[in-house]
C-alpha cells in the first residue's frame, strides 16, 4: 500500500463555509489517475466528497476546495462536531495517509486531528446562503422562478400531512422513468405481493416534461404523505422537492449493476455535475448495490452515509440463476426471430455519448456492420442494441437482413444476453450482467481518452474491463477473427462486483422492506 503525507497550507472559515488548500506528497510509479476524497463524519453519518486537484506534478498533488458544512447531510441537524479525514486512491489501490501537517495556525473552533481536522459544531450550525449570481444560468433561473411555486406547494403538503398520517403498512413503488412495473421493482413486488399485512401501491410515469409532473402531483403528494416505505429505481425529482413525513423511509434500488462510470456527486466540478448543496439523491435511507466493493462509490455518488448502502444484490439479476426463466426466454426469442436459431450471436450494445437523454448520440460511422458480418461468417448472427436514448440507427446491406437484426427499439437487453455468445460494447453497465453468464466481451472504445476526460470511471479502465480492449475497427475485426477475447478475466471481475450469486437478491430486499414496516429496523 503506497504511503502518502499531506501538508495543509491554508484553512479558513466564513459562516458555514470551510476553505481548505494543501499539497499531498505521494509517489505514483504506475502513473494511475489520483482520486482524492474528503470524508466528513458527524456521529454515525458520513459524506465522501471528491477534492478537486488543482495541480499535479512529480510526486505531489495540490488541491483546494470550499465545503458547505451545513449542507453536508440531508436535513442536517447539528448534533456534533464535524470531522474531516482524507482518502486517496491511485487506480484500484488505496493509499495510507501517514501524516497530516498544518503549516499555519488554525482559526478558532477548528482543531488538528491525527488524520485530519475537527470543526466545532457551533461553526457548522451557521447557515450558508447561496448567491444566485454564482450559479449557472439554469440553476439560477430555477431558484428565481420555481422556488416561490415550490414553497406554496410545500405549505399545502405540510397541511396535508397533518391531516393524513403515515399508514404503517403502506409500501409505494414510484418511478419517473417507466409507465408500468418492471426492472428491479417488479422482482421485489413479486416477493411482497402475497404478504397480506402489506398495502402495496404504485405510481409510474415517464418524465417527459413539467406538464406531466404537474399532472401526477396530486397522486404523488397523497402517496408520499401516507407511505411508510417509498421504493424508487432512479432519480425521482419530486422526492427532493417536498419534505417527507418523519416516519417515511426511502429505498433506492437503482437500475444498474456494479460501479463503472462516475455519477452523481462524484462528478462535482465537472460538466453536467451537481452542486454540493443540491438535494438530489441525498434523502435515501437505503441504497441497494451488488457488492461491498462498490458501496463507497454509491455512497459518494448519492451523497449518503456509507452505512446506508446495503450489498443485498440486485433483484433483477435473479433471472440469471433461474433455469426455467432462461429456457423460456430463449424459446420466446427463437420463436420471434427464427433465423437466430442454430447460430452463434454477437450482441453489439454500446452506450450513448452526450450528457443525457436530450443530447445522447452514438457515432455510427465508427462501426461497419457489413465488415463485421463478413468477418464472422455464415455461422454467426448480429443483434444491434443501441441505447434507448440514441436516435441514430446503424446501416447494413439488405442481404444480411436475416442474420443482422436491429433490436434497439424492442426487447429487454438482459434477455438478449441469454442467446449471446459474444458481447461487443464500450462503457455500458451490461458487462456486469454478462459476467454472470460468463459471456466473452470485447470493448470497442475508439474515444477512450476523451471519455475518461469528460466522464471518468471509478476504476482504471485497462485493469477493470473483463475482456479485450480495442480502439479501431481493424483491431476489432482482428480480435474477432482470432478469437482473442481475454475471457480469463471474467471470473475475477464477477467475484469482485457480486457478493451474492444465489438468485435470492429480491428476497433480501423484500425482507428489508418488511423489517422496516414491522419496526424491526
Amino acid at each position: 500500500m503506497p504511503v502518502c503525507n499531506i501538508e495543509i497550507s491554508d484553512v479558513a472559515r466564513k459562516g458555514g463555509k470551510l476553505f481548505i488548500n494543501g499539497t499531498l506528497f505521494c509517489s505514483n510509479p504506475e502513473n494511475n489517475i489520483p482520486r482524492l476524497k474528503a470524508v466528513f463524519s458527524v456521529s454515525s453519518r458520513t459524506r465522501r466528497i471528491p477534492i478537486p486537484i488543482l495541480e499535479e506534478g512529480d510526486g505531489y498533488i495540490k488541491f483546494g476546495h470550499v465545503y458547505l458544512l451545513d449542507k453536508l447531510f440531508f436535513n442536517y441537524k447539528n448534533d456534533g462536531d464535524v470531522k474531516l479525514t482524507f482518502e486517496l486512491w491511485l487506480g484500484d489501490t488505496r493509499c495510507e495517509i501517514e501524516s497530516v501537517k498544518f503549516l499555519s495556525s488554525l482559526p478558532s473552533g477548528i482543531s488538528a486531528e491525527k488524520d485530519g481536522l475537527c470543526v466545532s459544531k457551533k461553526i457548522a450550525a451557521k447557515k450558508t446562503y447561496i448567491n444566485i449570481f454564482q450559479l449557472d444560468l439554469r440553476s439560477a433561473v430555477k431558484r428565481v422562478i420555481y422556488t416561490p411555486m415550490v414553497w406554496a406547494l410545500d405549505v399545502y403538503f405540510s397541511a396535508y400531512k397533518k391531516l393524513h398520517p403515515v399508514k404503517p403498512n403502506r409500501v409505494t413503488f414510484m418511478s419517473g422513468r417507466r409507465c408500468e412495473l418492471g426492472g428491479n421493482m417488479e422482482f421485489v413486488w413479486n416477493e411482497l405481493k402475497d404478504d397480506k399485512d402489506l398495502e402495496l401501491k404504485t405510481m409510474f410515469f415517464a418524465q417527459t416534461g413539467m406538464f406531466q409532473m404537474v399532472k401526477v402531483l396530486p397522486e404523488f403528494l397523497k402517496l408520499y404523505a401516507t407511505s411508510k416505505v417509498v421504493v424508487v429505481d432512479d432519480f425521482f425529482r419530486l422526492l427532493n422537492t417536498f419534505k417527507r413525513q418523519r416516519d417515511t423511509r426511502i429505498i433506492q434500488l437503482w437500475h444498474a449493476c456494479g460501479a463503472f462510470k462516475t455519477f452523481g456527486y462524484t462528478r462535482l466540478g465537472k460538466p453536467g455535475g451537481p452542486h454540493q448543496f443540491d438535494k438530489n439523491h441525498r434523502m435515501y435511507d437505503y441504497a441497494i448495490v451488488s457488492s461491498n466493493e462498490i458501496a463507497r462509490h454509491y455512497a459518494e455518488g448519492f451523497g449518503i452515509s456509507d452505512s446506508a448502502v446495503l450489498a443485498t444484490g440486485i433483484p433483477r439479476t435473479d433471472i440469471f440463476f433461474d433455469g426455467n426463466y432462461k429456457k423460456n426466454v430463449k424459446q420466446r426469442l427463437y420463436d420471434k426471430y427464427p433465423t437466430l436459431k442454430g447460430k452463434k450471436v454477437l450482441l453489439f450494445a454500446p452506450t450513448f455519448r452526450g450528457n443525457g437523454q436530450v443530447t445522447a448520440y452514438y457515432e455510427t460511422d465508427k462501426i461497419d456492420i457489413n465488415a463485421l458480418k463478413e468477418t464472422l461468417g455464415e455461422d454467426w448472427a448480429i443483434i444491434i442494441k443501441l441505447h434507448p436514448f440514441c436516435k441514430e440507427r446503424l446501416e447494413f446491406d439488405e442481404k444480411y437482413s436475416d442474420s443482422v437484426i436491429d433490436m434497439s427499439n424492442e426487447d429487454e437487453l438482459n434477455d438478449l444476453l441469454f442467446i449471446t455468445d459474444l458481447l461487443v460494447t464500450d462503457y455500458s453497465s451490461c458487462i456486469f450482467e454478462a459476467s454472470l453468464l460468463n459471456i466473452p466481451m470485447v470493448f470497442y472504445v475508439f474515444d477512450l481518452e476523451e471519455y475518461i476526460r469528460d466522464r471518468d470511471f471509478y476504476y482504471e479502465f485497462d485493469s477493470f474491463t473483463p475482456g479485450k480492449i480495442v480502439k479501431t475497427q481493424s483491431e476489432l475485426l482482428s480480435c474477432i477473427k482470432n478469437g482473442d477475447f481475454e475471457a480469463n478475466k471474467i471470473e475475477a471481475f464477477k467475484n469482485k462486483f457480486f457478493d451474492n450469486t444465489d438468485g435470492k437478491s429480491s428476497q433480501r430486499v423484500a425482507k428489508l422492506i418488511s423489517d422496516i414496516v414491522r419496526g424491526d429496523i
